[in-house]
């Protein structure tokens, strides 16, 4: 293996609900351009970790288990990666579980709440496309867009071929599910107190994933908190939040990473795998001294 590479650990295997590719798909992927390392994050989930770890050796590419957790602080959902977390704790699967189950709640009221707004959707439509998993944003576009309805709906026509169609779901996502939106529903299950420390004791290091629109006194409070990182590098930062992120990583005594946040074509258009700055396997290097801390 050689003594340099890239890197991309932020990737979401088809054990995310909005994960367009297999496990064994995105080691292809990741060959062909010749990643050293690269991370699942899938949401609120490890099912494709054990996959990974046997892909990994036969592929000769490093994987590194993790999950991307969703938290909850001052009604904001902040998003923390789990890098070295262990996956084979019963009690880790437990809470995923829970969190699961909460997640599917959510998704109901987001529904009830969409349908309020004159959405033309039901649960059958939703389920229709969930594959038996939480139902992302994703998810709720691909429901909406398969009836007629829905595609002559004027809400829904940015997000055929209007200014929100260069990455339709997560734009979907981000104009109705986030805070302050018309479908925004907390999940109160995991305050990111709650989510960092359990990382913690799963043996993981938590690190915050896309932190563009968290503000820099609440990173610094979540770093009280026992936050060990920051997602610098990112598909959702420019060059100018990357160093900004850098800056106060290092300031705060954290180390930083880089991850795209692949999903895939159908999810996100405009993310490839591994095409993202700062992405050198120094971060792992890092990764590896800030777990030895747990």
């Amino acid at each position: 293996m050689p003594e340099k590479g890239k890197v991309d650990l932020h990737i979401h295997s088809t054990a995310s609900s909005d994960g367009q590719h297999s496990p064994r798909e995105i080691f292809e992927m990741a060959g062909k351009i010749g990643l050293r390392a690269i991370a699942f994050a899938d949401h609120n989930s490890v099912g494709s970790i054990d996959e990974g770890l046997k892909l990994s050796k036969e592929y000769g590419i490093e994987f590194i288990p993790c999950f991307e957790l969703n938290t909850l602080y001052d009604d904001m959902d902040i998003h923390m990666l789990a890098y070295y977390v262990d996956h084979r704790e019963r009690a880790l699967h437990s809470w995923l579980a829970e969190i699961h189950e909460a997640k599917y709640c959510q998704a109901e009221k987001r529904l009830k709440a969409l349908k309020a707004i004159d959405f033309d959707i039901d649960q059958r439509d939703l389920d229709s496309f969930a594959g038996g998993r939480a139902p992302s944003g994703a998810t709720f576009l691909s429901a909406l867009l398969s009836k007629e309805a829905g595609k002559k709906d004027p809400k829904l026509q940015p997000y055929i071929d209007g200014k929100r169609s260069d990455s339709p779901s997560l734009n979907f996502y981000l104009d109705y599910f986030r805070k302050g939106k018309p479908a925004f529903v907390p999940l109160d299950i995991c305050p990111i107190e709650t989510g960092i420390k359990k990382i913690r004791e799963f043996g993981g290091v938590p690190v915050q994933a896309h932190p563009s629109d968290t503000g820099d006194k609440n990173i610094i409070k979540f770093i009280e908190l026992g936050m060990m990182g920051l997602e610098a590098y990112s598909s959702y930062h420019d060059a100018a939040a990357s160093a900004h992120f850098c800056k106060l990583a290092k300031e705060h005594g954290i180390l930083h990473t880089a991850g795209s946040d692949f999903h895939g074509k159908k999810i996100k258009p405009n993310v490839e795998l591994g095409d993202v700055d700062g992405n050198s396997y120094e971060i792992v290097e890092r990764l590896k001294d800030a777990r030895k801390k747990i």
